[in-house]
């Protein structure tokens, strides 16, 4: 029999503490933290979003980010709970919260990755791995199918309001990235913590938005199930060459076997299962592997399984955008938080000299504020405002103001004449009274011209 693990909101609203209740498995206690007694093999390691969620709220965040191409909105944000249970920094850097709270996303250092499948096109039963929406009434906001052993599912109440972030969640709203942080926790094998500030909790209270981040005691957990992340887990720390079907693509890290290595990517099919690649070699002493993007994969993440079937043969999942436009995005952080949290710089569309145009996205500004966007053709870091500086030396300034939503958009192209494989450098700051020192900054963003 399935045995939910509820969330129930009490009719006194949701300005109340939120507390779990629920039919759950007897726990085993180790510290504050609880074990339901399962845990998920490498062949569970994926999950997929059913996007069914029909309010606005849950999908009005349609500004791109390259630590998850191809996705906006809900599927980004659940997307964005399930890489803070990683084993490390998402794609190096971390970023892509947006809640000053929550500036880094992978704080787990255990044992475990999960691969991200894609958007499903149904609810997956109750073992497919899937999130999606239902109208469930009362007072159940969300709940974990158990056991997870051979899948799981994680239904959130469709009789409330859900929201995507990536700042704080509106009143009259519940945070889904939040929401879904929380329940990844249950899929994972974990129960509920005594801790009070914990993501595990069995209650919280305040801002939904500060349970993005999983805490001491919810790492605790996960690392008594699967491990403290060793030594010899591969990692991939950079990927490079073609990101289109048919192209090369190098993969570069560390622990890669000298052969028989898997590479998995996010599947078109979005099936749930990976689309992998088999009997891969590593060079530069396991450091380096170079392959052929398959058809079929498409924009998400790449991960490499090296021989065996053991929780530490899985390497952290990786952003890939597959066949997206020529160059590269690449972020380096953090910012310095304002009125609206972390502000975010990220941009999307084609840097080829002369071949296109990109469009530079920033939100969580003040909004109104002014403000100016720096450019270099380097990345330093000077201490500037209470964080840092990264576009130095500085080659180019240029005045910006946010909208009334404290977003802004820019559109841009590269001329035909710039030189192939130049590096740009830039961010942008506000006039923000509520600042550390008055003005706040995004994430240094990085273009790589083709």
């Amino acid at each position: 029999m399935l045995k939910p693990r509820r969330f129930l909101l009490p009719a006194c609203g949701l300005a109340a503490a939120l507390t779990l209740t629920g039919s759950l498995v007897m726990p085993t206690s180790t510290a504050a933290f609880s074990l339901i007694g399962e845990s998920l093999d490498l062949g569970q390691r994926d999950f997929r979003v059913f996007n069914n969620f029909a309010d606005a709220p849950a999908n009005d965040n349609t500004i791109p980010h390259p630590n998850f191409p191809g996705q906006t909105g809900a599927v980004m944000a659940i997307w964005k709970a399930h890489s803070e249970w990683g084993s490390g920094a998402r794609g190096g850097n971390g970023l892509g919260d947006g809640a000053a709270s929550n500036p880094n996303l992978g704080d787990g250092d255990a044992n475990f990755d999960n691969t991200f499948q894609g958007v499903a096109l149904d609810t997956g039963g109750n073992n497919g791995n899937v999130h999606s929406a239902a109208s469930l009434g009362g007072g159940v906001i969300a709940f974990t199918h158990t056991p997870i052993a051979d899948g799981w599912k994680i239904t959130y109440n469709e009789d409330f309001v859900w929201d995507d972030g990536p700042g704080v969640a509106p009143a009259g709203t519940i945070d889904l990235q939040a929401m879904a942080t929380h329940e990844i926790g249950h899929t994972l094998g974990l129960g509920h913590s005594a801790v009070s500030n914990a993501t595990m909790s069995a209650s919280v209270s305040g801002n939904l938005s500060s349970t993005r981040s999983i805490e001491a005691d919810d790492i605790a957990g996960l690392q008594a199930i699967y491990g403290l992340k060793t030594a010899t887990k591969p990692e991939i720390s950079a990927a490079s060459g073609s990101t289109s079907t048919g192209g090369t693509l190098v993969l570069t890290g560390a622990n890669f076997d000298a052969v028989g290595n898997e590479v998995w990517f996010t599947n078109s099919a979005a099936s749930g299962e990976p689309l992998k690649l088999f009997g891969l070699s590593s060079s530069a002493g396991g450091t380096t592997i170079s392959l052929t993007i398959p058809a079929g994969a498409a924009a998400g993440e790449v991960l490499v399984k090296t021989s065996g079937t053991s929780r530490t043969s899985l390497s952290n999942a990786f952003p890939l955008d597959v066949d997206s436009a020529p160059g590269a995005f690449e972020l380096v952080g953090p910012g310095v938080a304002g009125a609206q949290g972390l502000s975010q710089l990220t941009a999307s569309g084609d840097l080829s000299p002369g071949g296109g145009s990109f469009t530079m996205h920033a939100q969580l500004i003040a909004p109104g504020a002014t403000g100016a966007l720096f450019v270099s053709l380097s990345a330093g870091a000077v201490p500037f405002k209470g964080g840092t500086f990264y576009p130095v030396p500085l080659l180019l300034q240029v005045g910006v103001n946010a909208d009334g939503g404290g977003q802004l958009s820019l559109p841009a192209a590269i001329p035909a004449s710039f030189p192939p494989g130049t590096t740009i450098v830039t961010q942008a700051w506000f006039l923000d009274g509520a600042a550390v020192a008055g003005a706040s900054g995004t994430n240094g963003l990085t273009l790589r011209v083709p």
